[in-house]
């Protein structure tokens, strides 16, 4: 089976299964507006049978950019996109806080073992230094049984650049009912449905659950069969161990490390986060894909 490669572009990376586009990875935009927090993404992404699972600013969270790394509050700034939650009362408002996600060099790139890492800054609205990131990932293809599908990790390191204590926080944390979202997340393409979820290999229905592994299953708009699992690990990661998906009215599902409560970097110090995620053509046993990501 081929491996997937990586080639080098001006504005990121190509990722490439045989001589199929498997996705790509931009670290700049010019299309992002302020107002949606340019960050580096992954889209499209695509299963080795070139089903496509991401989606990119659609009309209702423009801010959604495929598989993104960001946090909706950093300190007093929306390091997420669109409005900041101000509570049950008042809800979301746009107001000018937002900030950026800025790739600043590439500090490892093997082209042929399709593994990169970049060091990139987290900006405050009025350009004021909040985090230095050293992100690193690894792309790569994977069997369970007779079904072949591809792994992403993401080991990540966040240091504050502030010289105080730097919160981490989600909507969650001013009363928004399931608000928890930030982190490592997955917007699902236009139309996806999903069929079955598990976490930890019991079946779920709502969002919020605690667990080390979450799969799902489903179909694209085009009927296309896919299965998608997420990991905490291999290392360790703060905060809480939840998940957050919502597939109606439109989809998507990511890991909640600030579902309960925020999260701080503190004055001098940094947070890593250690994740995986699978996909894999056809619906295949959530038994065998949280073994696989917890091996």
């Amino acid at each position: 089976m081929s491996e997937i490669t990586l080639t080098t572009t001006a504005d990121g990376l190509v990722l490439v299964h045989g001589e199929d586009l498997l996705g790509r990875y931009r670290v700049s935009d010019d299309s992002i507006t302020p107002v949606n927090t340019p960050k580096p993404y992954f889209h499209p992404l695509h299963t080795l049978g070139g089903a496509q699972i991401t989606d990119f600013a659609p009309d209702d969270h423009p801010w959604h950019h495929g598989l993104q790394f960001a946090f909706p509050r950093v300190g007093a700034h929306n390091l997420w996109g669109g409005g900041t939650y101000f509570g049950p009362e008042r809800g979301y408002v746009v107001v000018d806080d937002q900030g950026r996600i800025d790739h600043d060099t590439w500090s490892d790139v093997d082209e042929s073992a399709g593994t990169f890492a970049h060091r990139l800054s987290w900006v405050g609205h009025d350009g004021q230094p909040l985090l230095s990131e050293l992100r690193r990932h690894r792309i790569h293809t994977v069997t369970t049984g007779a079904a072949a599908g591809w792994m992403m990790h993401l080991d990540t390191t966040l240091t504050n650049a502030t010289g105080e204590d730097l919160p981490l926080e989600t909507p969650a944390q001013r009363g928004r009912d399931d608000g928890g979202y930030g982190g490592w997340f997955l917007r699902l393409a236009d139309g996806f449905a999903a069929e079955n979820a598990s976490a930890d290999g019991q079946e779920v229905t709502e969002s919020g659950a605690h667990a080390d592994t979450f799969v799902f299953d489903g179909r694209t708009a085009r009927g296309e069969p896919v299965t998608i699992g997420m990991h905490y690990g291999p290392d360790t990661s703060p905060g809480a161990r939840a998940w957050l998906h919502r597939f109606e009215p439109f989809p998507l599902a990511g890991f909640a490390v600030a579902y309960d409560e925020g999260l701080v970097v503190p004055a001098g110090g940094e947070l890593r986060f250690s994740h995986r995620l699978a996909c894999f053509d056809g619906v295949i046993s959530h038994a065998d894909i949280t073994a696989l990501l917890r091996g």
